[in-house]
């Protein structure tokens, strides 16, 4: 179904699941009946894409507003949580990463170690390590953007077996986002729920404890699975170096970045070696007051001797602010969920209609579920709806809410059938070296492995940690 097909279920599909949501016999009480009409508009809305689902983000407060969920302030709220900031903030240091090359020096950087040479296996590896280090930091598009026309520039000409190659990019690039809470929308997303709802707090430094083991776990999967169904070209590579000097704005930038990333893990590095003062450190650093911080001087210092600064205003203000928007319209319907009940219903009717009861049997139901339903709608929306659930179902089974919820997260990176389930699929596809059967039998695969890679290294980190 194309786009224009699913914009027309979705005019049509959208108020009718409404009204009658609305007035289904659930038995909830009037405000939880309410936001349940609210959010399965929401679910139909985000899945056909009627309007973009940034507007549909948007639309969410004032919905729950004028149905009697709650008030304006409560509603609005999360649009301007400090967590939102972090994204803001790291928006900025990767628009001037862009604009002054310095995202493209590092990627050739990373790929020119004399060990990648020769091998059309490590070269491959090169370049999906390149894309898990680089996606950490900037968004998964925009790493498949910058490596994928490299990786086409070493090919042979009308070579027929690059296909294999271009999705080891796009793959590694979804997954690379786990490792930090800036390098993909679900994973900021789940740390907020689990600090609201659950009361668990997950620092900078803590996260890239679980993200990057998963990251790397997925990482080397996919690269096995892209080795036995579509190898590299036999043929020798090379990537050439960036031999022009540093320009200031590229010194500018990366002592931006540099300080963003020293703010958002000193106070994490200091509290897990106990340093006297950690706490005061963590309160006076909160990661979301550092990006902007760290992003500061981008506007303030100049290009060499121009008066523009390193980042103009014009450029800054092209970020993704429906993305922003997503994250806030997202977070302001799931506390809601909490608040009205409406999350702990869904949850027992879902434990009833499974029979599921224990901690692994919802943990591998929910990443195995959150997989395929992330391949028709965007990563952040489908953890914005999925993770909620997760907590409310974990709070009911009276088991930890950390593995089910992170499960929902990390596995909201993983949809690798489809173009549009990701950006960096969608780059892949649109160079024209793979057919859609191709990338659907790879990646349906994929999904399957991935699902079950992510539960065993979150079995692995909660037997480490307890979380059990």
């Amino acid at each position: 179904m194309g786009v224009f097909e699913r914009r027309k279920v979705g005019l049509v599909l959208t108020p009718a699941l409404f009204a009658v949501t609305w007035f289904a016999p659930f038995g909830l009480e009037p405000r939880a009946q309410h936001l349940a009409a609210v959010f399965a508009a929401v679910i139909v809305a985000w899945v056909t894409e009627v309007v973009p689902i940034s507007v549909t983000a948007l639309l969410i407060a004032p919905a729950m507003i004028v149905v009697g969920v709650t008030d304006s302030r409560s509603a609005f709220a999360p649009y301007a949580d400090p967590l939102i900031f972090l994204f803001i903030g790291g928006f900025f240091i990767a628009r001037a990463m862009t604009r002054h090359g310095l995202d493209r020096r590092m990627a050739r950087s990373l790929m020119t170690f004399r060990l990648v040479r020769g091998s059309p296996v490590r070269i491959r590896m090169a370049f999906m390590l390149t894309a898990v280090v680089l996606s950490m930091w900037i968004s998964n598009t925009a790493t498949a953007a910058i490596l994928v026309p490299i990786l086409i520039g070493t090919l042979p000409e009308e070579d027929d077996t690059a296909a294999g190659s271009v999705l080891a990019i796009a793959y590694a690039a979804s997954v690379g986002g786990m490792g930090t809470l800036i390098g993909s929308p679900p994973n900021f997303i789940t740390v907020r729920f689990l600090q609201e709802q659950a009361g668990l707090e997950f620092d900078f430094v803590q996260w890239m404890g679980v993200g990057i083991p998963s990251g790397l776990a997925l990482v080397v999967v996919i690269g096995f699975v892209l080795q036995w169904l579509a190898p590299p070209p036999p043929a020798e590579t090379n990537v050439s170096t960036l031999s022009s000097p540093w320009s200031r704005g590229e010194k500018v930038t990366a002592g931006c970045f540099g300080l963003a990333v020293a703010g958002w893990t000193i106070p994490g590095i200091m509290r897990a070696v106990g340093a006297p003062h950690a706490a005061e450190v963590a309160r006076a650093l909160p990661i979301g007051a550092v990006a902007i911080l760290a992003a500061a001087p981008l506007f303030l210092l100049r290009e060499g001797d121009e008066k523009t600064p390193v980042l103009p205003w014009q450029d800054a203000a092209r970020i993704d602010w429906g993305l922003i928007l997503l994250f806030g319209g997202g977070l302001s319907l799931g506390a809601q969920m909490f608040d009205t009940g409406l999350a702990a219903a869904i949850s027992r009717w879902f434990l009833a209609a499974t029979g599921i009861s224990s901690l692994w049997g919802l943990t591998a139901a929910l990443v195995l579920f959150t997989v395929f339903f992330t391949e028709t709608c965007s990563n952040t929306a489908s953890s914005n709806m999925i993770v909620p659930l997760a907590i409310a179902a974990a709070i009911e089974l009276d088991v930890s809410p950390l593995p089910p919820a992170l499960a929902v997260g990390l596995a909201a990176s993983c949809a690798f059938m489809l173009p549009i389930a990701t950006g960096p699929n969608a780059v892949a596809y649109g160079t024209g070296l793979l057919k859609l059967p191709q990338m659907m039998r790879i990646g349906f695969l994929l999904n399957i492995v991935a699902a079950l890679t992510l539960l065993a290294v979150l079995y692995a980190l909660s037997t480490l940690h307890g979380w059990g």
